[in-house]
């Protein structure tokens, strides 16, 4: 409770304190004159401010600046202003800009509830997660994936940390963002250090983000205390601004039981404060965000704030070219010096990496496996960021911070430091299916210090099988680590059920145990293959007696969820008795509101045991019509087409249409097989625990059958 009560303070105070006005300026038509054009107006600044989603807006303001000739001299930013507005004065086209930011996936790294999993886990989906923390396992939040995310942010910004070498005003144009401290509510400018980190801070809302810290300050998002920084920019020296301002009008219903509803309605009135007064010389330019959910990336809300940031420079043009009149504010945008070039900046070279005394190993690792190759020469920056890109991969970290320093003459050097994750996570996932029963499993994580190595426990219990794994591996590592050790164990008791025409006979009963050892590889962020060699004994009615084999297996997995890779697992098995090949690939695509998803799944081999036995449409998923493992046999195969369509809410109209292919005989592949044609439909649900579906199916044998299911299965 010590680490919640400052936090529950800082939000209450700035709800409690800040009065509830929207984000437009109030001057009065009279209230001075504007100075002649020809005075020496001093130092102008771009005053970007906060707002989640909304502050993509700043984009459509930004290229109309540039269109001007419009050059500010100082650029100051809080929150989503800083993130636009640190590459902007990095020197970065506007539209590289938006491309590179969109380009993050912010839409699936957050506002999306997700339990992390460790890639040590495989294809589990986890739905509950807790993490070692100062006072023992903290529930983990599953709001922000936020590992991958500050991987993101360092790559994003790495020009402009090369550029700025530690000091802001180092960049084409002079740089500050503005964050809070979560322990005073004091205000924090930043002007020196880790770019990408600045910016992370800036951006870091209160129980969405973690706080970052920062020279031993915890640091959270700006927007708490001065979202529209105005008098930061004048401390500054800044005697004219421009202020990229955003205007939401709209009215949220808040369902006072809906806990989500009533956050999201608490970060509006954080981000909602007193606007500082104006001067004379000043421009407010407004964006009208109306209705825009501050915590939606998705391509198609962007685009629709891209445009209101548009609009709102249209009557910035109309003021530059003296079109408007009454206004004060808007009249001083004339007076605005045109025709300049905003600079671009030079990329210095890397000298070489400097790590502190004593920093952790793994650490120093990581750095030199990511960044060693690049000292003494000037980097091809989207290389480096794509190494920097790859620290997504790396579970170990929950950031790694590269604080460029100036070297000798123009040079970079690195005093890299990196924010540890917790060595120890517990996670829980759960199904259930209305023929197989429910589900559970319980993993835990723990990573060796100083050993890159990482123990993982698993215990799944379900109504037809129970299973316990215990797995030793190399930590998993960025993309240029070597290949991995692992040495495993596993015991599972299952009960397979024996269904003849329909009619459901008391279960078998059968056990494994295996022992492996071997080497794997990841090959992408989420995609890993591995060659092993085991021993395995079972218990099964098929084979007399407790018959054991050695044997190899060759494993391809992928848990990849964009449309870009297929995801699930290719296996290849040979032993002295037997030989299998499984496979269980999906690959989905959205369009216009449909998903599509194509499936195949096949089991092939030769004298399998009983608990190995091919079912068509798997063991877990079935096919149309029939019950789940009715049909077995040595071979089987299924192809099938899924596709959903969001009706209302969560709710979807989804269907499948299956096509597959038996055989019951051990020996030949295919040589006697009978083919099945079956179709599925009704409603689906998706719920942050994981999807719910509500089908019927038929086949062409007369059959139907019932699917109820929830959560992913494992």
């Amino acid at each position: 409770m010590r680490g919640v009560r400052p936090l529950l303070s800082l939000l209450a105070g700035a709800v409690l304190s800040v009065p509830l006005v929207a984000q437009v300026p109030i001057t009065p038509r009279n209230e001075r004159t504007i100075a002649s054009c020809g005075a020496d107006s001093g130092k102008l600044a771009l005053v970007l401010p906060g707002g989640g989603a909304k502050g993509f807006a700043h984009l459509g303001i930004l290229r109309m600046l540039d269109s001007l000739g419009i050059v500010p001299d100082l650029v100051v930013g809080t929150s989503a202003g800083a993130i636009i507005g640190a590459l902007y004065a990095s020197g970065l086209e506007v539209a590289d800009i938006e491309r590179d930011v969109k380009a993050l996936g912010l839409d699936s790294l957050v506002g999306r509830y997700s339990a992390p999993t460790p890639q040590s886990l495989g294809t589990r989906r986890a739905i509950l997660s807790w993490e070692q923390g100062s006072q023992g396992f903290v529930l983990r939040s599953g709001v922000v994936r936020e590992g991958p995310l500050n991987a993101l942010v360092s790559a994003l910004y790495a020009r402009g940390n090369l550029m700025a070498a530690g000091n802001f005003d180092r960049l084409p144009i002079p740089f500050r963002a503005v964050a809070a401290d979560l322990r005073t509510r004091e205000q924090v400018v930043l002007g020196t250090g880790d770019l990408a980190q600045a910016v992370r801070a800036s951006g870091a809302i209160p129980i969405i983000f973690r706080a970052v810290r920062v020279d031993g300050r915890a640091l959270v998002d700006g927007g708490i205390v001065d979202n529209v920084p105005i008098a930061a920019a004048r401390a500054l020296g800044a005697t004219r601004v421009i202020v990229s301002g955003l205007r939401d009008t709209s009215k949220f219903d808040v369902a006072d039981d809906d806990p989500l509803s009533t956050a999201g309605h608490l970060l509006n009135f954080m981000f909602e404060q007193p606007i500082p007064p104006l001067r004379a010389s000043d421009v407010w330019v407004t964006s009208d965000v109306s209705g825009v959910n501050q915590l939606d990336f998705s391509n198609v809300n962007v685009d629709r704030v891209i445009a209101a940031g548009e609009i709102g420079a249209r009557t910035f043009v109309a003021a530059v070219r003296g079109d408007s009149s009454r206004d004060n504010a808007l009249r001083a945008a004339a007076c605005l010096p045109r025709g300049r070039v905003r600079p671009r900046g030079v990329v210095p070279p890397i000298a070489s990496f400097v790590l502190p005394e004593g920093v952790d190993p793994d650490v120093d690792r990581v750095v030199w496996l990511t960044l060693g190759d690049f000292g003494g020469r000037v980097p091809d920056v989207s290389r480096l960021q794509e190494r920097l890109r790859s620290l997504s991969r790396v579970d170990r970290f929950r950031a790694i911070w590269l604080n460029p320093q100036r070297g000798p003459g123009d040079s970079v050097i690195f005093d890299a430091e990196g924010r540890p994750a917790s060595n120890e996570e517990l996670l829980a996932g759960a199904a259930f299916d209305r023929e197989l029963g429910p589900r559970v499993w319980l993993g835990r994580v723990e990573r060796l210090p100083r050993r890159n190595a990482e123990l993982t426990g698993v215990v799944s219990l379900g109504q037809l099988q129970q299973e316990f794994a215990l797995t030793l591996r190399r930590s998993y590592d960025v993309l240029s680590s070597p290949w991995s050790p692992v040495v495993s164990g596993t015991f599972t008791r299952t009960q397979v059920r024996d269904i003849r025409d329909g009619r459901e006979f008391p279960v078998i009963q059968t056990a494994d145990w295996l022992a492996e050892a071997g080497i794997e590889r990841r090959l992408t962020r989420r995609a890993s293959v591995a060659l092993t060699v085991f021993a395995r004994q079972w218990d099964e009615p098929v084979f007399a007696g407790t018959p054991a084999s050695l044997g190899a297996r060759l494993r391809l997995q992928s848990a990849e969820t964009s449309n870009e890779a297929p995801r699930g697992a290719v296996t290849f098995e040979e032993t002295l008795r037997y030989w299998r090949v499984a496979a269980d690939l999906r690959r989905s695509r959205t369009h216009r509101g449909f998903t599509v998803e194509t499936l195949l799944s096949a089991v092939l081999g030769e004298r399998l045991p009983l608990q190995s036995s091919a079912f068509l449409g798997g063991a877990d998923v079935g096919f149309p019509g029939f019950k789940i493992q009715e049909l077995r046999g040595a071979q089987a195969a299924m192809a099938a087409l899924r596709v959903a369509h969001r009706v209302y809410g969560p709710v979807n109209l989804q269907g499948t249409l299956a096509g597959g292919a038996l055989q019951q005989t051990t020996y030949g592949v295919f040589r006697d097989a009978h083919g099945y044609f079956g179709a599925r439909g009704g409603l689906g649900v998706t719920t942050a625990l994981g999807p719910i579906a509500f089908e019927y199916g038929v086949n062409d044998r007369g059959r139907g059958a019932l699917y109820l299911r929830f959560g992913d299965w494992f």
